[in-house]
């Protein structure tokens, strides 16, 4: 089997989660964020800039199957690897 199969099988045999659910988990998730910084008065807002560009499928789809992997969205694995990149050519 490939290594996209395996992915495939191991996200089939997780429960399904509607998307009430994962709307609700994610609103619990930010709720927390906001009641541990509301003494430090810190906003865990982050300021955002939608961008568009072109990439190669082949990567595109590494990506795609990492996000899942990982369980992160494609935009947070981007900036992290960005981050790392400025970081180290500065």
């Amino acid at each position: 089997m490939s290594k996209m199969d395996d992915i495939k099988n191991l996200k089939r045999k997780q429960s399904a989660v509607t998307p009430a659910q994962a709307l609700t988990e994610t609103y619990t998730k930010e709720e927390n964020n906001v009641s541990s910084n509301e003494g430090t008065n810190q906003s865990s807002k982050v300021e955002r800039k939608r961008v568009s560009f072109d990439i190669r499928t082949d990567l595109h789809k590494e990506l795609k199957m990492q996000s899942l992997v990982q369980e992160k969205n494609i935009y947070i694995m981007i900036e992290e690897a960005l981050e790392a990149y400025l970081k180290n050519n500065r």
